[in-house]
């Protein structure tokens, strides 16, 4: 490989799972690639304009979750207003996340479509993220708009942050909180501090959000979030740390990528081995048969041939 002038550019989301694969896969290309000498990671806000500083060569890697960011933006539709086709998958890092939708058992909600006219403080992410943008659509498709919520009833507190919003509601600073994450610690406290319902999205909605974005649907099981869900809730599926690039960076990089993280997976493993895995944010053992599948656009052809040739792909 010709890496004399190859300034390798990674970014993402300021996810600390994020900078440690980023971290890894670092070592790893000055290991296997010694001449590799430059490469910059970029840990900066927001899930989508990471796909977006990829698709624009901004930078040559991403992460994000989940696939359905690089979806939209593959397919030109919601927050990305043009098609950005030149993005392309290495692998998905086996992850099994939903969205959450939860309120505090007092406001007598069970149904989303209850909480029009609540009074309550409603906290949720902003627009660079793909938690903002899929509330927004659904609140749009039960014909109430967030914008008419926070003009009435709602009090709505925008943050992105996955602790922090869910610490507001540990905090009584929030009472309805929506997010992803849903084995980490604070949705584990904000369940033991008040008796929540998780509320579920409707079928027709979840099949329109499939169909026109890209989001997969699933279920927040009951047993979840510590034993706090009492009910199988249909939500959207929030799986899958989707690594990505563009078409056009070299097949040579994204072939020595695609063959670090299969060969050194036991590295990408480590920090989550020990954890029961309904505690671990990384589904493990890492299977290099499942990893290039529901990556929400196409392989680029490096991984698709490193795939190929060691038989993970017939």
């Amino acid at each position: 490989m010709n890496t004399a002038e190859i300034f390798l550019r990674m970014r993402s989301e300021p996810v600390p799972w994020f900078g440690l694969f980023f971290s890894w896969i670092t070592m790893l290309l000055g290991i296997e690639e010694p001449s590799l000498k430059k490469v910059n990671i970029e840990l900066m806000p927001g899930d989508l304009p990471s796909v977006l500083a990829v698709a624009r060569g901004e930078a040559d890697i991403g992460m994000t979750t989940p696939p359905a960011c690089a979806t939209m933006a593959f397919r030109g539709v919601g927050p990305f207003p043009e098609k950005m086709d030149n993005l392309r998958a290495i692998l998905s890092f086996p992850h099994d996340d939903r969205l959450i939708w939860a309120v505090p058992e007092e406001f007598a909600v069970t149904s989303i479509e209850e909480l029009k006219g609540k009074e309550l403080t409603f906290a949720v992410a902003g627009e660079d993220s793909p938690v903002g943008f899929a509330v927004e659509k659904v609140l749009d498709a039960y014909g109430m708009p967030l914008s008419e919520q926070a003009a009435g009833p709602w009090k709505v507190i925008k943050e992105d942050y996955l602790f922090k919003a869910v610490s507001l509601g540990i905090q009584g600073k929030a009472d309805m909180v929506v997010h992803e994450g849903r084995k980490t610690p604070p949705w584990a406290r904000f369940a033991q501090s008040r008796k929540l319902n998780f509320l579920p999205i409707r079928d027709d909605i979840l099949d329109m959000m499939e169909r026109e974005y890209g989001y997969r649907k699933e279920v927040l099981s009951k047993g979840m979030i510590g034993g706090a869900v009492e009910n199988d809730t249909p939500t959207l599926d929030w799986s899958g740390w989707l690594l990505f690039t563009r078409d056009d960076v070299s097949d040579e990089l994204i072939y020595l990528i695609t063959k670090i993280v299969v060969e050194y997976k036991h590295l990408f493993e480590m920090s989550f081995k020990g954890q029961a895995l309904e505690q671990s944010d990384l589904v493990y053992p890492i299977d290099p048969n499942e990893i290039w599948k529901n990556v929400g656009v196409p392989l680029h052809p490096a991984a698709e041939q490193y795939y190929k040739d060691n038989g993970y792909i017939s």
